[in-house]
């Protein structure tokens, strides 16, 4: 083939002329990428828009496979996996335990059950307000999406707010005082009371986001944010903060986790020395992730009623705070990974989810040892022993509850799944609650609590 010096040489210049093309496109991107939001062109944010295309398209094909865009999952033929309520071949399955879960039904539709596990019988149901809640959510995500663009906020709420009413997430829902049902909607919004017939009784105007406890008065313990912290926005973080309501849904105590830790001289080491999470959907950096607020109900070896047990998900951290004098009476960072959902066992021994993941990228793929497990720690001689390793995997979210037969009830929160595992370690039996349209998926478990019936009264199980 003969060289033609002339064509190549108009290859050549096509080569070099898109090389510099590119570069100035990467120079020009780096360049939005470090303005503000208010001082960005219509060209800056054309360039930004066409840089997350990529992201966006591995985002969605997450959330497709998952299932998360309308919270159901594809179960696998497992064998033992039943339904809820179809578990009656179980024979030492206690007859007494009902779960209380959120399931939604199709449209606007969704209901939170109080349902016997193991015979399906249904003993209260509450019709939740979706059309209400989504509204309330589409509010606040133009609110906080204004507040963002004009750096009143330092992160973008906004973007992890659902879509839709399928995705609408009815998180950790508990029962309050005459059948009255508490609960929040998810990743973050406003906490929600029905009185025992589903009408609404208070709307918090307060943010609220993962755990609803509640103490020996009434009072609701959960997560919220403060988001015009001095500190967060000025190194651009989102502030977690402890919040108490009364049964009327007024403020009590109100604890920004940033003012906590500098009081007690901890600032440097729970948010300074170690990184701070950043997640691929621009400025969203969550240093701590609090996700459980327990209220102490008696006093321990180690511990007094009234003191909260705090779970800091991106620390791997657990602290024991005490409001009455704003102390930090101990933390510790692991050997929990990532961990939920913090537990009283006994006076002197908390239990802790462990959801066991590495933090060495944004999605945290890496699951350690195989699975996930409880993990028992002991005040006393300051040891951890583990629970239930290799029978769960949960890599994000996960509850577990001790019933009165010293059995642990499992939520493997991201596959779907519930197990009840005895204390010699053993899976006795395994469920998931159907999909509203395809019973053989299973609805994404919303971090249900388990309640003994007991005469005529329900007790929550911890």
């Amino acid at each position: 083939m003969k060289f033609n010096r002339d064509q190549a040489i108009r290859v050549l210049r096509r080569l070099l002329a898109l090389f510099f093309c590119l570069w100035g496109l990467v120079w020009l991107s780096i360049r939005a990428v470090e303005k503000q939001p208010n001082d960005r062109n219509v060209l800056d944010k054309g360039l930004l828009a066409a840089a997350s295309v990529p992201e966006t398209v591995k985002l969605w094909f997450s959330v497709k496979s998952t299932g998360l865009e309308h919270q159901e999952f594809v179960m696998n033929t497992e064998p033992g996996l039943a339904r809820l309520g179809e578990l009656s071949d179980i024979q030492y399955l206690n007859n007494h335990l009902y779960l209380l879960y959120y399931r939604y039904e199709g449209t606007d539709k969704g209901s939170v059950y109080l349902q016997n596990i193991k015979t399906g019988e249904v003993a209260h149901t509450w019709h939740v307000p979706l059309r209400k809640i989504f509204e309330d959510i589409q509010g606040l995500k133009q609110d906080v999406k204004a507040d963002f663009e004009a750096q009143e906020i330092s992160v973008s709420l906004h973007k992890r707010l659902p879509n839709n009413l399928a995705a609408i997430r009815i998180l950790s829902p508990i029962i309050g005082d005459d059948l009255s049902l508490i609960f929040h909607c998810g990743v973050l919004g406003y906490m929600y009371k029905l009185d025992k017939k589903s009408d609404l009784l208070w709307k918090s105007e307060e943010l609220v986001h993962h755990s609803i406890e509640l103490d020996d008065d009434g009072n609701i313990w959960t997560c919220s944010v403060d988001l015009r912290h001095s500190l967060a926005k000025d190194l651009r973080f989102r502030e977690d903060a402890v919040l108490c309501l009364d049964a009327e849904g007024k403020r009590l105590h109100f604890y920004s986790l940033s003012d906590m830790f500098s009081n007690n001289g901890l600032l440097q080491t729970l948010l300074e020395a170690t990184p701070a999470t950043i997640m691929p959907d621009g400025p969203y950096r969550d240093p701590y992730h609090l996700n459980n607020v327990l209220p102490v109900k008696s006093d321990g070896k180690f511990w007094r009623k009234g003191d909260l047990f705090l779970s800091l998900r991106d620390k791997s951290a657990i602290v024991q705070f005490r409001p009455q004098d704003g102390s930090i009476v101990w933390y510790q960072q692991g050997p929990w990974l990532a961990q939920h959902d913090i537990n009283i066992v006994n006076e002197s021994t908390i239990s802790v989810f462990n959801n066991n993941v590495s933090f060495t990228s944004w999605d945290w793929s890496d699951i350690q040892g195989g699975g996930s497990n409880i993990a028992f720690f002991n005040f006393s001689d300051k040891t951890t022993e583990y629970f239930g390793k290799g029978l769960f995997a949960s890599k994000t979210e996960g509850r577990q509850t001790q019933t009165v037969d010293d059995w642990i009830l499992v939520e493997e929160t991201n596959k779907g799944r519930y197990l009840f595992i005895d204390s010699f370690g053993t899976v006795r039996c395994q469920f998931y609650i159907p999909y509203h349209n395809e019973p053989s998926n299973a609805m994404s478990p919303n971090w249900a609590r388990l309640y003994l019936k007991s005469g005529s009264e329900f007790v929550l199980q911890e």
